[in-house]
């Protein structure tokens, strides 16, 4: 209570709400790789109703795959929690400011919408575009948690947060973080095609040969839920094309930031980040796929994807800066 007294009287302290926002984006991306393990051990129905685990009960462990999609629902709640939290410090934070709350709306508004679309695939059958949809609304709040985490640690320009926010680097540079952070989307959604595919189809009798009509998880670019062999070679070949992309934005972002030390120095971090990042999920990314896609790599392919959504939104998020 003497807690409470306090933020209400005195509110967040820069270093306080800076916590609670790692706090937030920790719990954002945990999640997803929670949410991953729940689909590569094929317990996407374990529990086959929303909100309740199963027509008998709202808490079911009864089994292995139960109990694992059980325990990643009720972290959720954990979730919700950090984030619930975040938008109280944002609001009790002093000076207050707009883009704070914004961005802490964004996540408060998030997060249930993801236990709505979550209900969605468990009601299709895990139908892989709803799984899709799942993914990337994860990556959208894991964006806007790394923006709040950037700004938090900001000197307060302007108090209200109402003024434009002018740019930290030259418009040619902006230009080409821009363009890197699309063409990164595109190869995080391009990711989600080649798992909607591939074998990984989160339900345990997608790969028994079961029709899809009699509840066995759909994928892409088949009537039956096995996997399409050839379907999955070319959207893992378009997947890695959009990479290779990707990647060459990436160091032509490094060659125009040879003559420009300012710049170079306010993007350094992030893009050293970024490219060390992307490294690693090639390599994960072609061994997966040359071993035919054990779950331990495509797990850590997952956490590679959130870590390098999260150095994405760093980049963007540092090229800005609050007005004077």
């Amino acid at each position: 209570m003497e807690l409470f007294r306090r933020v209400r009287s005195q509110g967040f302290t820069t270093k306080e709400f800076r916590r609670v926002c790692v706090v937030a984006l920790v719990l954002l991306a945990v999640i997803v790789v929670s949410g991953a393990s729940v689909r590569l051990t094929g317990s996407g129905l374990g529990c086959d109703d929303w909100p309740n685990c199963n027509d008998d009960t709202f808490v079911d462990v009864s089994s292995k795959h139960a109990a694992i999609e059980q325990v990643n629902r009720l972290f959720t709640f954990l979730v919700g929690f950090g984030v619930v939290l975040a938008a109280i410090a944002a609001w009790y934070r002093r000076p207050r400011r707009r883009d704070l709350l914004w961005l802490a709306g964004v996540m408060l508004v998030g997060v249930p919408a993801q236990g709505l679309v979550g209900a969605v695939v468990v009601w299709t059958d895990l139908h892989p575009a709803t799984v899709q949809l799942h993914f990337v609304l994860s990556m959208v709040l894991v964006w806007a948690a790394v923006l709040l985490l950037v700004r938090s640690g900001e000197v307060d320009g302007s108090v209200t947060g109402r003024r434009a926010r002018p740019s930290s680097v030259v418009p040619r540079v902006r230009t080409r973080v821009r363009l890197l952070a699309v063409w990164t989307g595109l190869a995080v959604i391009a990711g989600t095609v080649v798992t909607g595919t591939g074998p990984h189809a989160g339900d345990a009798k997608g790969d028994s040969g079961v029709a899809c009509s009699a509840g066995a998880a759909r994928r892409f670019f088949g009537e039956e839920c096995d996997v399409n062999g050839d379907a999955l070679v070319w959207v893992t070949r378009a997947h890695g094309t959009i990479v290779w992309v990707t990647v060459l934005i990436a160091l032509s972002l490094m060659w125009k930031l040879r003559r420009l030390p300012h710049d170079r120095e306010v993007l350094n971090a992030p893009l050293s980040g970024w490219l060390l990042i992307a490294i690693a999920q090639g390599a994960i990314g072609y061994v997966q796929y040359a071993s035919r896609l054990p779950v331990g790599l495509v797990a850590a392919h997952v956490a590679g994807a959130t870590a390098l959504v999260a150095c994405t939104a760093w980049l963007w998020a540092v090229t800005t800066r609050p007005a004077d």
